[in-house]
């Protein structure tokens, strides 16, 4: 009788094997025959899997990312203020050692989507942008409801996402301190959009 692979469950078996080789070595790093040899499989068997190794990479990224959005939306579910919260959005990427590892595969990724990427990777990009509204909507809607910001606040959020992106950049290119300038940016943010109470 034929063992029947359930696919989407080997493919993810494969990327699941292969995060921390990534992490170690990076996306341009990274090979095909490393992946096979991590995942006890041979080359062949990837491809059966996976169309190239960018498809393994966006398999192992969405992991992260799956992981990513499991700790903010426990955040999110915390009964702490709006400030609180977009500080922790902004600074979750930053807190340790292997937020940092994998932070590093996503400036890879940037740096490799901004000079030379596919259509494939834009549209990646797209997606996991779209994931990241969704939270920072979220957060800022209930910040409103709360009474705590302003109703226009939420006109503001893909302008948020954009820092967190730039930020991203600028940790790396410029040596900033995350917390420092996550800290003054919302204190400069929330006198603009935080409803005072009135005495």
């Amino acid at each position: 009788m034929a063992i029947i692979v359930n696919k989407e469950e080997k493919r993810s078996n494969i990327a699941c094997s292969c995060k921390e080789i990534l992490l170690e070595h990076g996306i341009k790093n990274l090979t095909i025959s490393q992946i096979a040899k991590t995942a006890g499989v041979g080359k062949g068997t990837i491809y059966e899997y996976f169309e190239n190794k960018e498809d393994i990479v966006f398999e192992i990224i969405t992991m992260f990312i799956v992981a990513h959005e499991k700790r903010l939306q426990e955040i999110t579910d915390q009964n702490i203020s709006t400030k609180d919260k977009l500080f922790h959005f902004f600074y979750l990427m930053h807190e340790d050692e292997n937020s940092n590892k994998q932070l590093n595969i996503y400036r890879e990724f940037l740096a490799i989507s901004m000079t030379n990427g596919t259509q494939e990777m834009v549209d990646f990009n797209i997606k996991c942008r779209g994931k990241f509204t969704d939270i920072l909507g979220q957060i800022v809607k209930e910040g409103i409801m709360k009474g705590e910001i302003q109703t226009e606040a939420q006109e503001l959020v893909s302008a948020l996402l954009s820092f967190k992106l730039g930020l991203v950049v600028e940790m790396h290119t410029a040596a900033l301190d995350a917390k420092d300038e996550i800290t003054r940016f919302l204190d400069a943010l929330f006198k603009l959009i935080e409803i005072k109470e009135e005495k």
